[in-house]
């Protein structure tokens, strides 16, 4: 599949392999594919901070998938501080709801809608409805068990309780 392919292509497939392997259950290969990426083209990642950020997004998916969301957080943390430097407001959007999965997973409703409102404020700042958020990047697209977001967007409970800001 990656012969004849540019080095900084495979790392970005490989990253994506290992999220539709992690959405598949098994975050083993999910983690060793990451890690694989990032050892074998260490020197393409130094270069790219769209690298980084692909990399880094990849394993907070893969952590909340299996359900280490310290994990999660970590690297969503990772990916929003590199969207500093890169100026990348989508993927930081990812990365806060992402962060809004895990409160919302962890029962802190009133943080995962803070989360939540931040992704949709940046929603608004991208000109893109928050329904459609994920519609250029489907391998970006959390797996449907978490629905916190959605919920969210439909000001469903436990978020009809919740003073959103």
């Amino acid at each position: 599949m990656f012969e004849g392919r540019q080095p900084r292509q495979v790392l970005w497939y490989t990253v994506s392999k290992g999220v539709v392997a992690s959405d598949q259950g098994d975050h083993d290969l999910a983690r060793e594919l990451i890690h694989e990426a990032s050892g074998a083209h260490e020197l393409f990642a130094l270069h790219s901070t769209r690298t980084f950020l692909h990399r880094s997004y990849g394993s907070a998916c893969i952590e909340l998938t299996a359900g280490e969301y310290d994990r999660a957080e970590f690297h969503s943390f990772a990916t929003i501080e590199g969207c500093h430097i890169q100026g990348d407001l989508l993927a930081k959007s990812f990365s806060v709801r992402g962060l809004g999965e895990v409160a919302f997973a962890r029962g802190n409703f009133a943080l995962a809608a803070r989360r939540f409102a931040e992704t949709r404020d940046f929603c608004a700042d991208m000109g893109v409805p928050p329904r459609n958020l994920y519609s250029c990047t489907p391998f970006d697209v959390l797996p449907e068990r978490f629905n916190g977001w959605a919920l969210f967007l439909e000001d469903q409970s436990p978020f009809a309780n919740v003073m959103q800001t």
